[in-house]
């Protein structure tokens, strides 16, 4: 069945895998914010059925760890890590800081504020290796999309699985089924990553452009209490589940509750709200609205056909999740997932959370991480990597850690 939905999503796709013969005023989020207002025009979803479509606690999380990233970068951390990181006297060493420090940073605080605190780590560890700086952004946003896997707050789709899945640990339930494939994984991300930038450093170069400096004087301590703060919420928010409390705090609202230190006490307030990524954040809230669209228009219920009664099967989930990813990227995927599932077991939301997150290495449309390193870094005043160049580079790295981590999941399910 032919819908508006359907049509405005894949012209949304199109258009974004064309973005370089477009004008260069014109953003990804410029595009995916005209779909949904195309749809709103059209009649594909009224008002209020769009605001209700909305995931207002990821927006309220991402708007939460964008805030803190914010105020790390202005206290100099970002350029703090990235000198300690050139400072390795092998290239491959440095490599291999980055993806670790990347890959953690991304499990504790989305791979989303990972992606906005490690771009200009990546600009001034290419303008200190004197490296073409692609290379460089494209293991970002393969270290990071790898690395959220392992966390049930490592992602926005992650975290609507732990929200909806009702773990009674997410946080050891998430380590238990997706740390052997995440560690393998990020292991490979290395490896071609390193291969990578040596194909790259035998081309023609183009190096990265000085970046500003941080703040000086700027209040330390806010950021890091957030830091701090936001960790621990989620953490005790985990055991607590794990002991049987039934209440909840939404990691939206945790997320709101660590920012607010920076908010109060930081002497950068007004300049950190500014300097939340808000493109972003409409890039998100206009996805929400398509796919509020998509799933109202019952033009996916019509396409999945007899399959829509057997969600429940891990090969089934990794299929769906991991091509469907590909045209609506993976956050939108996995809520509309979680809406159609009728059981929602163990082995089943893993196979969701681990394939449709590792789908995100394979369009630069397929997760949102890559949206936003596109973007920091032409915020940076630097060129990024294309559609077609990112998909050709990651494409190895796509392919392995899903075979590992769809092997693993499968196995840990027998036994």
């Amino acid at each position: 069945m032919i819908t508006a939905s359907l049509v405005v999503s894949c012209l949304i796709f199109f258009l974004i895998a064309i973005r370089q013969w477009l004008p260069s005023a014109i953003r990804i989020w410029h595009i995916m914010v005209a779909g949904a207002v195309a749809l709103l025009l059209l009649g594909g979803i009224a008002p209020l059925s769009a605001f209700k479509a909305v995931d207002w606690n990821v927006i309220a999380y991402l708007f939460g760890v964008f805030a803190i990233a914010s105020a790390l970068y202005d206290t100099g951390i970002s350029h703090a890590i990235g000198d300690r990181i050139a400072a390795f006297e092998h290239p491959s060493l440095a490599l291999l800081a980055l993806i670790v420090t990347t890959g953690l940073c991304s499990a504790i605080l989305t791979n989303d504020a990972a992606a906005v605190i490690g771009t200009p780590i990546v600009l001034m560890l290419a303008q200190a290796l004197r490296q073409p700086a692609v290379p460089l952004l494209i293991a970002l946003c393969a270290a990071v999309t790898v690395g959220s896997m392992i966390s049930p707050v490592g992602n926005p789709q992650n975290i609507l699985i732990a929200t909806k899945g009702h773990f009674g640990n997410p946080v050891a339930t998430f380590a238990l089924w997706l740390t052997i494939p995440t560690i393998a994984s990020l292991a490979f991300v290395f490896f071609w990553s390193r291969r990578l930038i040596a194909k790259a450093s035998r081309t023609a170069r183009t190096l990265v452009h000085d970046l500003p400096d941080p703040a000086e004087g700027a209040r330390l301590w806010p950021a890091y209490l957030a830091t701090g703060l936001l960790v621990f919420l989620i953490i005790a928010d985990s055991i607590l589940q794990g002991l049987g409390n039934e209440a909840t705090l939404p990691f939206g609202i945790a997320s709101l509750i660590a920012c607010t230190p920076i908010f109060l006490f930081g002497d950068r307030r007004v300049q950190t709200f500014k300097e939340v990524d808000w493109p972003t954040l409409a890039f998100f809230v206009a996805m929400f609205v398509v796919t509020g669209s998509l799933l109202q228009s019952g033009s996916l219920q019509t396409m999945l056909g007899s399959m829509q009664s057997r969600l429940d099967e891990p090969p089934i989930t990794a299929m769906i999740s991991f091509w469907a990813s590909q045209l609506f990227s993976n956050v939108p995927v996995v809520e509309i997932y979680l809406n159609l599932l009728q059981e929602r077991d163990i082995p089943n939301l893993m196979m969701l959370a681990g394939i449709s997150t590792l789908a995100g290495n394979l369009f630069i449309i397929s997760a949102a991480s890559n949206v936003i390193v596109v973007q920091q870094a032409e915020r940076f005043g630097q060129t990024p990597f294309t559609f077609w160049q990112f998909t050709f580079a990651v494409l190895p790295i796509t392919i392995v850690s899903v075979a590992l981590t769809y092997g693993w999941i499968i196995w840990m399910g027998e036994v």
